[in-house]
């Protein structure tokens, strides 16, 4: 579903985008058959849910602070 002042091209772009940042497993939020749907063209914005989404964009903040974190 859209939402009101975004493009869902642009959305699905900045979360595919963040999935496969260096160090990140599309399976850490994306089922094998989401994962499939993913790569045959289906939405992230539809398959994700939105509490995979809002940690995403958190995550977006600096993807190096994680790789430091784990260190």
């Amino acid at each position: 579903m859209p939402v009101g002042g975004y493009d869902p091209e642009d959305l699905d772009d900045k979360l595919s985008g963040l999935m496969e940042a260096k160090g990140r497993d599309p399976s850490n939020w994306l089922t094998a058959e989401e994962i499939a749907a993913w790569e045959n063209g289906e939405s992230l914005v539809d398959l994700l849910d939105e509490d995979d989404i809002h940690e995403l964009l958190q995550k977006d903040d600096d993807p190096e602070d994680d790789e430091s974190a784990a260190s």
